[in-house]
């Protein structure tokens, strides 16, 4: 995990997960290993430079569940998508 992020993911973890377990149960494992997998791979500007295709491969997901996991996020604005890149919004 990149040093600026630290001192949120606990905070981070912690609201991502309750978010699953209230919009997807079945997701709250995958949701958790997406979110320590943003956190060590991102910038120290909380910006994650990967494709759907890169991350699905490295975490054995299947796309349908990445898309899923990605618009809960979103939705909750842990993260937001724009041009390629996903991003964390300023906790």
């Amino acid at each position: 995990m990149r040093q600026s992020m630290s001192f949120i993911e606990p905070e981070i973890m912690k609201d991502a997960r309750n978010f699953f377990i209230n919009d997807k149960k079945d997701l709250v494992g995958s949701g958790e290993k997406f979110m320590r997998y943003f956190l060590e791979n991102c910038t120290p500007e909380g910006i994650l430079f990967k494709t759907m295709k890169e991350i699905t491969a490295e975490l054995d997901l299947s796309y349908l569940e990445l898309v899923d996991i990605l618009r809960i996020l979103k939705n909750r604005q842990i993260i937001y998508r724009r041009n390629g890149i996903i991003g964390l919004w300023k906790y």
